[in-house]
Formats: structure tokens, C-alpha cells, sequence
């Protein structure tokens, strides 16, 4: 009997393998396996399902060393900002991310860049803290949602939420301020979660 070797495994079938491990495998793994394997990671299917750590500064490991540190070390990049590191990620998608969970630290810039970048999009988690503590954010996320046509799960994932009744009353009042009016533009969305 013939041994198989992964390296060998149809394209296709590898692509979905791929997809299911996770982003930082996606990056920092599978492309230094092989050849086949190195390929069949830049396919966008790869990158539909996006969960960011909630802090991209959380150490990873004993040695103190970050997902970004250990990005900017495996592709031998001087200094990675945050904001270009997740472009980065997202861009990978092609535009057929569907499931997005995005860090606390996200930026305005970011918001817009994947309102543009990512227009399969059905399911997004954002940082409720971040998206609610500021005026603008109020006014940037029910005006990018609309980009979303077929968005049917948003999450704003809030730290006041599990802290007390205090955080999560004061968010509450901000969330239904901004409930209705990204309601209104994305007329698929049947689930908006704030927790």
C-alpha cells in the first residue's frame, strides 16, 4: 500500500482543511510547511472565518512574545501596527470573510477599511467599549453596516457588561441609540447582541 503524503493532497480538499485552523496557524504555520501547503494559504476560502484575540498585545506563550511580535519575527518585518497588522489579515479574505471577530483595540480606520474590504459579511463581532465610548463610533457604525448586505449577527462585545448593572445600563442606553438606525440599513440582520 501506497503511503499518502499531505503535500499531496488535492487542492481543493486541502484549501477547506486549512480554513478550519484558526488564523494564527493560517500565518505563522501552515505557509512554512511547504510548498502546496504555502499555496493553497493565500487561497481567500482560507481566511473566511477571522477571530482576533482580544488584545493582540496578550502574550502567547512563556517567552512574553505576542501575535504580532511573533508575525513581525516570521516574516522578518521591522515594526507592525495594529491597525496594519489586522488589514493585513482581512486583506487575505479577498473580500469573502464572512465571520469576523474583531479585537478591543480596533480602530475607526480599521471599521471603515473592512466596511469596504468585506462585503460578504454575516456574522461581525466588535468591541462594545470601544464602538460605544465614542460619539463618533456612534455616528461610523450605522453608517458602514449598510456596506454589510448580507450581515445577519452583530455582536458588541462589552468588559462593563460583565462588571456590573452600572457599565451595562450606561452601554444599554448607547446600544438602543444605535440599534435602530443599523437596523434600518442592514435589513437582514436579525440578531444584535450586546454582552
Amino acid at each position: 500500500m501506497e503511503e499518502r503524503k499531505w503535500e499531496d493532497l488535492e487542492f481543493d480538499c486541502l484549501v477547506n482543511v486549512l480554513g478550519r485552523v484558526g488564523m494564527e496557524s493560517l500565518l505563522l504555520d501552515v505557509p512554512f510547511v511547504c510548498k502546496s501547503w504555502y499555496e493553497a494559504s493565500l487561497n481567500p476560502s482560507c481566511w473566511k472565518h477571522l477571530v482576533f484575540p482580544q488584545d493582540l498585545h496578550t502574550n502567547w506563550d512563556v517567552e512574553d512574545v505576542t501575535l504580532i511580535d511573533k508575525f513581525e519575527a516570521y516574516y522578518e518585518i521591522r515594526t507592525c501596527s495594529e491597525d496594519a497588522f489586522i488589514k493585513f489579515v482581512v486583506g487575505r479574505s479577498h473580500g469573502s470573510c464572512t465571520d469576523l471577530s474583531l479585537p478591543s483595540d480596533c480602530s475607526k480606520e480599521v471599521l471603515n477599511y473592512i466596511a469596504d474590504e468585506c462585503p460578504a459579511l454575516i456574522s461581525l463581532s466588535l468591541p462594545a467599549d470601544r464602538i460605544l465610548s465614542s460619539e463618533y463610533s456612534l455616528l461610523i457604525l450605522p453608517t458602514v453596516i449598510g456596506k454589510w448586505e448580507h450581515l445577519e449577527n452583530l455582536w458588541l462585545e462589552s468588559s462593563d457588561c460583565l462588571g456590573g448593572t452600572d457599565g451595562f445600563e450606561e452601554s444599554s442606553d448607547n446600544t438602543a441609540r444605535m440599534q435602530k438606525p443599523c437596523t434600518f440599513r442592514c435589513t437582514r440582520l436579525q440578531r444584535f447582541y450586546l454582552w
